[in-house]
C-alpha cells in the first residue's frame, strides 16, 4: 500500500474515531466517556483505537482545535463589522456564552487548560491547541490589551463556573 494511501485510510479511522467521541463526550461529558465506550461506539477494537489517538485528552484537544477554529472564524467576522469595541466584546461574550453551554466539555476542557503548556516537548495536539487560542488572544487584542483580555477571561470563565455550581441542571 502506498503512503499516501495508508495516511488516506488513517485519515478516515481517526475521522470515525473522533465523530465517535464526540458524540460521546455531548451526551457523557469528559469524566463520563472513556476509551471501552470510543471503541465500542466506533465499532473498534481498544487496540485500534489507541493505533490512531493517544489518549483522551489528545482526543478531546483535537475536537476542542475544531471548535476553536470556528470561533475564531466568528470573532473574525465580530472584529470586522466595526462596531464600538464595547459592542464587539458583548459579541465576543455573546459566542462565548453560547459555546459555555452547547459545547460544555469543550469549553470548560479549553478553560482549565488554556495558558497550559505550550512547549515543544508537549503533544503536537496540545500545541496546536496553545497556539490556536494564542492567535485568538491576537485578534482580540484590537479590542483590549492582552493582560486586559487574560483579565477578562479569568473573570468570565470563573463566572460561568461559579454559576453552574449553584445551576440546577
Amino acid at each position: 500500500m502506498s503512503e499516501e494511501k495508508k495516511a488516506a485510510v488513517a485519515r478516515y479511522h481517526r475521522k470515525t474515531l473522533l465523530e465517535a467521541a464526540d458524540r460521546l463526550l455531548m451526551q457523557y461529558g469528559y469524566d463520563g466517556m472513556n476509551m471501552n465506550m470510543l471503541a465500542k461506539e466506533a465499532g473498534y477494537s481498544k487496540a485500534t483505537v489507541y493505533v490512531y489517538l493517544e489518549s483522551k485528552d489528545e482526543i478531546v484537544r483535537l475536537l476542542c482545535i475544531e471548535r476553536l477554529k470556528l470561533l475564531r472564524k466568528e470573532f473574525a467576522v465580530i472584529l470586522k463589522n466595526g462596531d464600538t469595541p464595547d459592542d464587539m466584546l458583548g459579541a465576543v461574550r455573546a459566542v462565548l456564552d453560547e459555546f459555555a453551554t452547547e459545547d460544555r466539555t469543550y469549553f470548560d476542557f479549553i478553560g482549565s487548560s488554556v495558558y497550559a503548556d505550550g512547549s515543544s516537548d508537549a503533544p503536537r495536539s496540545q500545541i496546536e491547541l496553545s497556539a490556536l487560542v494564542n492567535g485568538i488572544v491576537d485578534d482580540l487584542t484590537a479590542l483590549a490589551p492582552t493582560e486586559e483580555l487574560k483579565r477578562m477571561w479569568y473573570c468570565y470563565y470563573g463566572r460561568v463556573k461559579t454559576e453552574r455550581m449553584f445551576r440546577k441542571t
